[in-house]
């Protein structure tokens, strides 16, 4: 049972560092888009397939989505790349690939590229500590204790620019 538990967690370790939700829509739009142009479907006696010149495409945009997927998972540095990728892959196999293999792969890519894009590497310690602070603000346990909210200086180790207007016309004011 041990072992068990420190495999779970290890995994959702694992998991926490990388834009998994990403990896795992783009890797089910990249099977998606890759199994029509492979399959047929019997119907009783009746036999369809999609056999056409477009299941070339539809073999390299799959192709490539799970390339992008396997990225998402195994490489989370190229996130944004991989999600640029797949947003756009996605939106060609709309034309491309039978109708994005009926819109489910499309969504699916669109869902893992924001996903992927929008995923931040920030450790979750600092994001607790972040709402912990706003918590505590709102409870107004902020005034009372001893521990000071650092600003936006010390947080980020940047000093903030200097905001400056310019009038429009060039004269005296």
């Amino acid at each position: 049972m041990a072992a068990m538990k420190n495999a779970w967690r290890t995994f959702r370790n694992w998991r926490r560092g990388r834009p998994f939700g990403a990896g795992v829509c783009t890797l089910l739009a990249g099977l998606a888009v890759l199994f029509p142009p492979f399959a047929s479907l019997k119907l009783g006696d009746v036999v369809i397939t999609l056999k056409t010149i477009g299941g070339i495409s539809a073999t390299v945009i799959g192709v490539v989505l799970l390339v992008c997927g396997g990225a998402f998972l195994m490489r989370p540095q190229f996130r944004l790349a991989a999600g640029i990728v797949t947003l756009l892959l996605s939106l060609a196999a709309i034309s491309a690939a039978n109708l994005g293999t009926f819109l489910i792969a499309t969504v699916l890519g669109i869902l893992g590229a924001a996903l992927g894009i929008s995923w931040s590497p920030t450790p979750r310690t600092e994001v607790a500590a972040r709402r912990r602070r706003k918590r505590a603000a709102k409870r107004g346990a902020h005034e009372n204790s001893d521990e000071v909210e650092p600003s936006a200086e010390e947080r980020t180790g940047e000093i903030p620019p200097v905001r400056t207007s310019v009038r429009a016309g060039g004269g005296d004011p």
